[in-house]
């Protein structure tokens, strides 16, 4: 049976003794009328009508966490051709690995931090995961800048031709 949470402030926190106990956490989460009405706001769209986060979270090992996430969502934007409403459907499957980092205070020894690749796959977490910022890193990466509406295109009229003295035409006339 499904256990279906509303989200509210896009905040929903899972505490790694959580997971621990269970092994896996399974989630389905639908976001509040509250958060639907606040999610235009976050995203400069026109209306959110449906958006929803299922998944889980499994312990794969001591230190390490993978989630499992489907992110669904319905929104209104503004075609960027015509303002017109443009229905626009997110479903995005998402993978993560969390590594459970240790709370200690040791200084780093490098003052340099290299980024590769690879630094962007894994997250580090101490105490707990929040999923509603994970909800909402989606949608906003997912949401498409400049949406079209489907056969809408720019027409170019071309209108009055202007006849423009050529400014040199003054020279000829001193010429006479």
């Amino acid at each position: 049976m499904k256990k279906i949470q509303e989200i509210d402030n896009f905040s929903y926190i899972i505490s790694l003794e959580q997971i621990k106990r269970g092994i896996e956490h399974e989630f389905h989460l639908v976001c509040s009328m509250d958060a639907l009405r606040e999610l235009p706001k976050r995203l400069n769209v026109m209306e959110a009508k449906k958006a929803s986060f299922n998944g889980n979270l499994k312990l794969q090992a001591a230190n390490q966490i993978f989630l499992f996430g489907t992110v669904k969502a319905k929104l209104i934007q503004p075609c960027s051709l015509t303002l017109e409403p443009v229905v626009t459907n997110i479903y995005k499957r998402i993978t993560r690995t969390f590594f459970i980092g240790k709370n200690e205070n040791k200084p780093m020894k490098k003052s340099v931090l290299e980024l590769t690749e690879k630094s962007f796959d894994n997250d580090i977490i101490l105490d707990d995961i929040n999923l509603g910022d994970l909800f909402m890193e989606t949608i906003s990466l997912e949401t498409p800048d400049y949406p079209k509406k489907s056969g809408a295109s720019i027409s170019l009229t071309e209108t009055e031709s202007i006849n423009r003295e050529n400014p040199f035409s003054i020279l000829n006339k001193l010429k006479k």
